[in-house]
């Protein structure tokens, strides 16, 4: 007995009507170079274009596991609304699993994961003499900063304390 799938069939998995979850596989086109995928005659599998085919391959995936996570993310969001299946989101965050857990694979089959995540970091262009010139600069305004914020503190002070003053100057000049 065939049973109707009822849920986002484009998420590469489906809900049968008796709940069980049907997994799709979406990563059903071989890696190229990979040792069980496809291994054409008179192909070389370290040519970049067959590296550039692999990293199709791996953005799909990586694309499809995005839109799992939304979908699990959403339903975690949503757990407490009325009408909301907790099942059904926790099928999605087992799906969301094994389908990282074949991204994993694949990026390490493809080569592709052995690309780095992060760009090199561009050494800095300035000589020494222009970065103590710079520092130097970076000091000397720091420190006419923290002098004016004195100097604008001993103005505070005089004027607080000038009533005193003001006062005992008149006190004196009584008597």
């Amino acid at each position: 007995m065939s049973q109707q799938g009822f849920y986002n069939q484009g998420l590469g998995f489906s809900f049968d009507v008796s709940g069980n979850l049907a997994r799709q596989s979406s990563f059903s086109q071989p890696l190229l170079g990979s040792q069980g995928g496809a291994s054409l005659p008179g192909v070389d599998l370290n040519s970049p274009e067959v590296f550039r085919q692999n990293i199709q391959l791996i953005q799909t995936q990586v694309s499809q596991v995005q839109e799992l996570a939304r979908s699990a993310l959403s339903g975690i969001e949503h757990a407490y609304h009325p009408g909301s299946n907790p099942v059904h989101t926790a099928a999605v965050i087992g799906t969301l699993k094994q389908t990282l857990q074949d991204l994993v694979e694949a990026l390490r089959q493809s080569g592709v994961g052995a690309l780095p995540l992060d760009a090199p970091p561009i050494p800095d262009p300035r000589t020494e003499e222009q970065l103590l010139a710079e520092a130097g600069r970076a000091v000397q305004a720091l420190y006419e900063r923290q002098r004016r914020i004195q100097e604008g503190a001993g103005v505070v002070a005089n004027l607080l304390g000038a009533p005193e003053m003001l006062a005992g100057s008149q006190g004196a000049g009584r008597r």
